[in-house]
């Protein structure tokens, strides 16, 4: 099964995030990015499961809180950019 991390640009807009899906009945967890795929240092990801992507993207667009980016997670240290 495929995950996705939405990843966020600080932890308190992870929290956030993880917030609003919860409240909609997403089951969604905060992490922080996976070494392979952090750019600027350390930062935060909401991970969640590929039935939940299209409808926490639109969820969180329409609260402002938009993902940086989204990366597909296919295992161990298996990233792509979405």
């Amino acid at each position: 099964m495929t995950n996705y991390l939405l990843i966020c640009r600080s932890l308190t807009y992870a929290q956030r995030a993880s917030k609003v899906l919860k409240s909609a009945g997403i089951p969604a967890s905060i992490s922080r990015i996976p070494k392979e795929i952090a750019t600027n240092g350390c930062g935060y990801c909401v991970r969640l499961a590929e039935k939940w992507l299209s409808r926490s993207l639109e969820l969180l667009n329409n609260t402002g809180l938009q993902p940086i980016k989204v990366y597909a997670w296919y295992g161990y240290e298996n990233y792509a950019e979405v």
